[in-house]
């Protein structure tokens, strides 16, 4: 295949509401099983997880060969973590934590090759299939998606202007750090946390600017879908599994 696709991006840019999975096991095994189940897409999370830069490779192969696309959470920020990421074929980007205006601005220069941004230049990566990919460099900077994750009330009230910046394709709200800024550890369902989320995905809808999240039940992601939010993964690989596991167990106990 000698043009560089991302489906992620041109079905987010479609208006398609898009239903992920996301993995926090580090295992290209459990993630390769993950995809076969379909979802649009699948996050795979270098931020939470026992997975480092070293280990985007195996896994983006393992979901590569699936219906499902590929979305990395980034570790941080930090723009050689950055290069590596898109060196190995990374193509949708998480950043976590992003607070700023100013922040997201230099994810952009990062991600973006010149004269877009400053991303280093190099041909023999997998990104460009080893050198066979002639118009990877053009390509790159058209297909790269890149999703500045706004977590604290603050960064919210920012997310039209983040949203709108040249080279971002759309924001991500994290409902656990905004609860846990909010003095709600953990209750992302609260009255008062939806009520900011609610606000944020409304005047972002307004803005034309795509919105996903993360939420813990298929009931949540309905609610999610249906205030507006474009793209939302249910729970995780860990959670989904330890659920199954707990009921299983309570049913063998209490049989």
């Amino acid at each position: 295949m000698s043009k560089t696709i991302n489906p992620f991006k041109q079905r987010l840019l479609d208006g398609q509401k898009l239903i992920g999975g996301w993995t926090l096991s580090g295992s290209p095994t459990v993630a390769e099983a993950m995809a076969f189940l379909n979802y649009d897409y699948l996050v795979v999370d270098l931020e939470h997880s026992p997975a480092s830069i070293h280990d985007t490779t195996p896994i983006l192969r393992a979901v590569e060969q699936t219906p499902t696309a590929a979305v990395v959470r980034m570790p941080s920020h930090d723009p050689i973590a950055i290069k590596q990421v898109l060196d190995q074929g990374g193509m949708t980007l998480y950043f976590p934590f992003v607070e700023s205006v100013e922040e997201a601005k230099a994810i952009v220069q990062a991600s973006m090759y010149p004269p877009l941004g400053k991303r280093g230049f190099a041909k023999m990566h997998r990104a460009a299939r080893y050198t066979t990919r002639e118009d990877y460099p053009a390509a790159a900077n058209e297909q790269v998606c890149l999703i500045p994750q706004l977590e604290t009330v603050e960064a919210l009230e920012l997310a039209v202007e983040i949203g709108q910046l040249d080279g971002v394709s759309a924001v991500f709200i994290g409902p656990g750090d905004l609860s846990m800024t909010m003095g709600l550890p953990g209750q992302v369902n609260h009255p008062d946390v939806r009520a900011k989320i609610v606000a944020c995905v409304t005047a972002c809808n307004q803005a034309g600017i795509p919105v996903g999240t993360v939420m813990p039940t298929p009931d949540d992601a309905k609610w999610a879908l249906e205030v507006g939010f474009s793209f939302v993964s249910i729970a995780n690989d860990l959670a989904n599994m330890l659920g199954q596991c707990k009921a299983h167990l309570a049913q063998m106990k209490n049989s």
